[in-house]
């Protein structure tokens, strides 16, 4: 899987609310982003997400190198 050059760096993805993703771990558990905010030094921002999984668990601070969306792909679109 390869990002064009026009998205942003996997950190600095910002995924939008009610957006379906999965993690690179685990491609199976899929869910649904509730929330989404912006940490680290304004040099080197990333983003965290909270994800309401499609089992009933709730994620919350993942960072968003670890998410893609239910395509494979990231940033913007």
């Amino acid at each position: 899987m390869t990002i064009d050059q026009d998205h942003p760096p996997l950190r600095e993805w910002e995924p939008e609310l009610s957006e379906r993703v999965t993690t690179w771990r685990d491609p199976n558990s899929v869910g649904t982003v509730i929330g989404c905010d912006r940490y680290g030094h304004f040099a080197d921002p990333y983003w965290r997400a909270s994800v309401r999984w499609d089992d009933g668990r709730v994620g919350h601070g993942i960072e968003t190198s670890l998410l893609v969306r239910e395509d494979g792909t990231q940033g913007r679109r």
